[in-house]
């Protein structure tokens, strides 16, 4: 299904990329160069805002996708562009229209909760010989790892009642 052209002109007004004066602090403070070891234009907040503003297709590429929405770039920005949350937002969208290849989905509940370029890179980064199910836990979405880490707590607890 596509993804209608109000429907990111909405996103766009809601969270004031139209504000955007280019003082690239968001792309300068972004984590995601380290944490990726190193991003294309495309992929900073500078970037994607520059293709929204042009009408550019989004949500069928992976550029919204390494975003970590940790929201450095949004608390930094002096124009008060809400960055983080027009991610999020193009991403629902991208689900919701059914491109959602990049989206990870907890094996638990199915639901999305992380993006797979992000998930694969936290298993690259935490990946040991020593104890691999320690990752488990990286194929779900919080509210399932907390209950199923709960359930084995109290499965193992040695008062157990």
């Amino acid at each position: 299904m596509k993804i209608k052209p109000a429907e990111i002109r909405n996103l766009i007004r809601e969270n004031k990329l139209t504000q955007c004066f280019e003082w690239g602090k968001c792309t300068a403070s972004c984590p995601m160069a380290e944490f990726f070891g190193g991003i294309d234009f495309e992929q900073t907040p500078r970037g994607i805002i520059e293709k929204a503003l042009l009408n550019a297709d989004l949500v069928t590429g992976d550029a919204i996708w390494y975003c970590l929405t940790c929201e450095v770039c949004t608390k930094g920005c002096p124009s008060g562009v809400f960055f983080r949350d027009f991610i999020e937002g193009l991403r629902q969208l991208a689900i919701e229209k059914g491109h959602d290849q990049y989206g990870a989905r907890c094996r638990c509940c199915g639901g999305y909760f992380l993006p797979t370029i992000t998930q694969k890179q936290l298993i690259k980064k935490l990946e040991t010989d020593e104890n691999p199910e320690s990752l488990e836990f990286l194929f779900y979405c919080p509210l399932c790892r907390r209950r199923t880490y709960s359930q084995r707590i109290k499965k193992n607890h040695p008062y157990r009642v």
